[in-house]
């Protein structure tokens, strides 16, 4: 009985002890005793797995004709209690290897960008007082510039003038898309002819419109499928239009669609609308789509 009683008096204390160690515990978590700690924070759409190994963000920049440029936003934060006590003067560098590790963690295929298309600061300063600062990246659409290529940033913290930096968030890839001025969502009707299918030949409208997709500098893919005039998917892959220097456009598909003969298949800036005729298979005469492209408004 002595030992039963001693074992029991240890089972009573023992949550005691535990609610102890757990108090302490919550001490040592609490925001007002952790370090702070300089990291990237988030800025625009958050992209990475959860299983990758960096943080990954992606900006769509809109349009950005040829000549042109636009900015996007790194967010280097002072993370943790409080605010910086002094200036802290943050270096940062591109790191190809952190971008490499990104596309391995995350099944993607980006790549640094020329050094002509962006610039940015390699020192910054967050401010006494203050959590973050901004660092604006500036892409430049010049002859550097691809649109066959997935572009990414990967930036690192290298060094600051005070403070701990993150192991996981001191480095972070920054992906950035742009998009043509034909890029867009578009209003879809046409007439299409499959002969011997009444049900798949006429006039249409597809109320819910489509978007052209940048895929070149003055190329766009359909986002969705032609229709018959039934509406179902024409089974072609998705119709690709080049815009060539006069205005006319080219035609093409995985499937191989082809500019109809004795129709000019054309794009016409003042009214931002397409017109196109396009064979495929037995050809015009047994398979043909007349459509015109109205933009409505960007995507």
């Amino acid at each position: 009985m002595k030992r039963y009683r001693i074992t029991a008096l240890l089972l009573c204390t023992l949550p005691v002890f535990l609610a102890s160690c757990l108090k302490q515990g919550n001490m040592n978590s609490d925001p007002a005793n952790s370090n702070n700690v300089l990291e990237f924070a988030n800025t625009g759409d958050n992209l990475a797995a959860a299983a990758s190994t960096y943080p990954g963000f992606y900006s769509d920049l809109g349009v950005l004709t040829s000549g042109n440029s636009t900015q996007f936003n790194i967010n280097v934060s002072y993370s943790g209690a409080g605010t910086a006590p002094d200036d802290i003067t943050v270096n940062l560098a591109i790191d190809t290897a952190t971008l490499s590790t990104y596309n391995t963690d995350n099944g993607t295929a980006y790549v640094t960008p020329p050094t002509a298309i962006f610039t940015f600061p390699s020192t910054v300063v967050i401010k006494k007082g203050t959590s973050m600062t901004q660092v604006k990246v500036t892409v430049s659409n010049n002859s550097s510039f691809s649109y066959s290529v997935n572009y990414a940033l990967a930036v690192k913290i290298a060094s600051a003038s005070t403070g701990i930096i993150s192991k996981t968030f001191g480095k972070a890839v920054y992906a950035f898309g742009v998009r043509n001025a034909y890029d867009g969502h578009y209003s879809f009707k046409g007439y299409t002819l499959r002969a011997g299918d009444a049900a798949k030949t006429g006039n249409f409208t597809y109320s819910d419109g489509l978007d052209l997709v940048t895929a070149g500098g003055n190329i766009v893919q359909f986002g969705i499928l032609q229709v018959w005039a039934d509406l179902t998917g024409v089974g072609i892959g998705y119709p690709i239009l080049t815009v060539n220097t006069d205005n006319t456009v080219t035609s093409s598909s995985s499937g191989g669609a082809y500019n109809a003969p004795g129709y000019t298949s054309r794009y016409v800036p003042s009214e931002k609308r397409f017109y196109i005729s396009y064979s495929w298979g037995a050809g015009p005469a047994a398979r043909l789509a007349t459509d015109t492209l109205t933009f409505v408004k960007a995507r």
